[in-house]
């Protein structure tokens, strides 16, 4: 081979090699995104990053074909950055005047609501509605003292000139988290601070002190960016992001990722409360008193009582947990359940053990017994056991669609309903398999799994049809509409003998 020749394959063969690295880089390189916030826009589950800012930004990188990585940043520190070009993105940016000129917005890609939480009965006097009624409301009273996210903007350009510069020293407090302005407000330091509306309840729920505050009538509507670096944002690209958010919003996918954080987040809200597990304890006590009376009649030994106790009043929810994978399991998370199964059987034994010595008391007790048998002979004890039972039924349908939602399980339409109805009707079924006989009157003759078939397809069709834009104020009434609604169409088959369905 002559020289030029060999000079010539060297000059290609190192070509080459430069080539494969520099290929290689490229075809690695990804967009480098931060992550700030907390549940539901950005967070960890299980060691994993998502959320629904997250989920919806890796769907209009994948739209676009670009791969998305993310950081966890401080926000001031992204945002300065992204404007440096050290990172390539942010997520979730309100646009101004400023911002606009910093970094490369796209297109609105969804929607924060942002609302004034003062200390409870508070409230009545803040007559304002909007960003600007705020932002007057600050100038003209000198009192009051408000709090803020740092290095956030609110979409409103005198809110933001009042933040930046406030009328008078100590008026506009910044803190770094939501937590750290419900402290502040609840040991007198500020007098109401702005918090997106699902993560301050979310950060209220936490710290157990939502019935300590109330929200003002303000509402603020802020349309999110993403922001990306002048280094990184091509006109090509830019386009082809605006490209993508319109037609992911277009084709729903968008909605469906904001869905799919948010209902389980406000059924979980709607059910915090007192009232709630009130009813899942009479719930609860109801069915384990269920099969601890069906054991007794057909003569059960004492755990095999507790078995089919806890199969009545446990085994839906347990069936439903394995079957969507949710560890730990319920009664692993909390265990006042299984504690009120095995405290049912155990007073119930006692009073059966103590019956024949309760026959030999005064008159008093002879008394208390024909009011119990006169009860008994009109079925009153019966109608109230069946009216506790239709309450539980109701409040785990709820249960059931709610872990559904929360799980992700997809489609949400078909999960919804079956969860809801496992958890609602599974344990009383199986104590019915469990009991033997050829007979389960859940399945045969009883209209008890269709009362949270029906009310859990509602609940479900329901936030189905309202859509991501739904708020907690929605779904708490149709929460009680739903449990509602399981106890009188109990009650209404009990009275009316209802049949189930037939096939023919």
């Amino acid at each position: 081979m002559a020289a030029a020749d060999r000079r010539l394959l060297l000059a290609l063969l190192l070509a080459l090699f430069a080539w494969v690295p520099l290929a290689a880089q490229a075809q690695d390189r990804a967009l480098q995104a931060g992550w700030y916030a907390g549940e539901p826009q950005q967070f960890l589950r299980q060691g994993e990053l998502t959320g629904l800012d997250v989920e919806m930004v890796r769907a209009i990188a994948r739209a676009v074909g670009e791969e998305v990585r993310f950081t966890a940043t401080p926000y001031p520190a992204l945002m300065e950055a992204v404007a440096a070009g050290r990172m390539d993105v942010a997520t979730g940016i309100a646009r101004t005047a400023e911002r606009a000129q910093r970094y490369a917005l796209s297109l609105p890609y969804r929607h924060d609501i942002n609302v004034l939480v003062v200390r409870r009965g508070e409230a009545a006097p803040l007559l304002f509605a909007d960003a600007g009624g705020l932002a007057a409301f600050m100038a003209d009273d000198q009192q009051f003292r408000l709090g803020v996210r740092e290095g956030f903007s609110y979409f409103d350009a005198a809110l933001d000139t009042i933040i930046a510069a406030p009328p008078a020293p100590g008026r506009i407090r910044a803190a770094g988290s939501d937590e750290a302005n419900i402290r502040r407000l609840l040991a007198g330091e500020i007098d109401g601070f702005i918090t997106e509306r699902l993560s301050g309840a979310l950060a209220l729920t936490r710290l157990g002190v939502a019935s300590s505050v109330e929200e003002a009538r303000m509402r603020i509507v802020i349309p999110l960016h993403l922001a990306f670096s002048r280094e990184v944002a091509t006109p090509e690209l830019m386009a082809r992001i605006d490209g993508a958010i319109r037609q992911l919003t277009q084709d729903g996918t968008l909605d469906r990722v904001a869905a799919r954080f948010r209902f389980p987040i406000l059924l979980s809200l709607s059910i915090e409360g007192s009232w709630y597990l009130a009813l899942l304890v009479i719930g609860t006590v109801a069915a384990a008193l269920a099969g601890t009376l069906a054991a007794r009649q057909s003569g059960w030994s004492l755990f095999g009582t507790i078995v089919l106790a806890c199969v009545t009043a446990l085994a839906g929810g347990v069936l439903r947990d394995l079957l969507v994978g949710r560890h730990p399991i319920g009664i692993l998370r909390d265990p006042l359940f299984l504690q009120l199964v095995l405290a049912t059987v155990a007073v119930v034994w006692v009073a059966i053990r103590a019956a024949p010595l309760l026959r030999r008391w005064t008159i008093l007790v002879q008394g208390a017994a024909r009011i119990a048998g006169l009860a008994r002979k009109r079925d009153a004890d019966r109608w109230l056991f069946d009216f506790a039972d239709a309450l539980g039924l109701g409040a785990f349908t709820v249960f059931g669609v709610t872990v559904a939602f929360g799980m992700g399980a997809d489609p949400a339409w078909l999960w919804g309903p079956l969860l809801g109805t496992l958890t609602g009707a599974g344990g009383g079924i199986l104590r019915d398999v469990l009991r033997g006989g050829g007979s389960i009157p859940n399945l045969t003759t009883g209209f008890y799994g269709e009362v949270a078939a029906i009310w859990s397809l509602a609940l479900t069709g329901y936030l189905l049809a309202r859509g991501p834009g739904i708020e907690i104020d929605e779904v708490l009434p149709a929460v009680i509409v739903v449990v509602i609604g399981c106890v009188v169409t109990r009650m209404a088959a009990l009275v009316f003998r209802w049949a189930p369905p037939r096939l023919g």
